[in-house]
């Protein structure tokens, strides 16, 4: 599947979800935002098929390896590699509640856990919006 499919299969996860929030407008229009990142961020990978790849960032961080070889190899960060996995989601939902406590941390008195779940509905879009991405890549190679 391409990345709009993608996208669009998370925003319509992250529309269900908000529709299970009781906050206004804002709020559910950040869970489908989120959601959609999600459903197009295991995607990301495929930079590597980008013409300019090898001269930035293969050169930056001293890849061996041509872009295109690195994508259809079977490499931890080759395409369907780490970003195609359930724990990367979950790493990176944990990381995203991360930057919203050190953001609310300094407007709030929100402990770790206290904002994480003010910003629940938003991790699990994200993380739901990235599992939908990972059962549609399923059946498509």
């Amino acid at each position: 599947m391409d990345i709009l499919t993608h996208t669009l299969s998370g925003i319509a996860v992250g529309t269900v979800i908000s529709g299970f929030s009781r906050n206004g407008f804002k709020s559910k229009f950040e869970v489908i935002v989120f959601s959609a990142i999600g459903g197009a961020l295991p995607d990301i990978d495929a930079i590597s098929l980008w013409s300019g790849f090898d001269k930035t960032f293969g050169k930056l961080f001293r890849l061996n390896h041509p872009g295109k070889d690195i994508y259809v190899s079977k490499f931890w960060y080759s395409h369907h590699g780490f970003f195609h996995s359930l724990l990367a989601s979950l790493i990176l939902a944990f990381v995203i509640g991360l930057l919203f406590y050190a953001i609310q941390r300094r407007t709030t008195n929100y402990s770790l856990w206290d904002s994480l779940k003010a910003n629940g509905f938003i991790l699990t879009g994200f993380i739901l919006g990235f599992i939908i991405h990972l059962l549609e890549d399923m059946p498509t190679p």
